[in-house]
């Protein structure tokens, strides 16, 4: 019994690992436009997260850069340092595990807009990720 338990344990775990650091044992090596992303009442709200070598959601320092354009609007962006501790722990939601960017002002005709995520971590390679929003 204890032999299929761990080779059912295996095959859950995606290949790869973690990336090891001075700071970090886990960094990001994916980041995505969250389904969660959507259309608020006066709003748009756009969940970005970061996924480790694991495929577990993690946090990330560096610089994170959203971008939304769309027919009626004009490309609209918004950057933060993740590395100022203060600033990442106001934009990740624990509860989703994801970073959380917030655009206002949003014309009442919009019913979608495609969102652009450039991730620039202080060691490693940059990361992107395209995503669309629809009402």
């Amino acid at each position: 019994m204890a032999i299929f338990f761990c080779a059912s344990c295996n095959d859950a775990q995606k290949s790869g690992g973690p990336s090891l650091v001075n700071a970090w044992a886990y960094v990001p090596q994916s980041v995505d436009v969250h389904p969660l992303s959507r259309f608020g009442s006066e709003d748009i709200v756009i969940h970005v997260a970061f996924e480790d070598g694991d495929g577990f959601e993690c946090r990330a320092v560096g610089t994170l850069k959203v971008t939304l354009s769309g027919s009626t609007i004009e490309s609209t962006s918004k950057s933060v340092d993740l590395s100022n501790s203060l600033m990442n722990r106001e934009r990740f939601d624990r509860l989703t595990r994801t970073y959380l960017f917030r655009f206002s002002e949003v014309p009442s005709d919009l019913a979608k807009v495609k969102v652009s995520v450039t991730f620039i971590p202080q060691q490693g390679t940059n990361l992107h990720a395209n995503g669309t929003v629809e009402k």
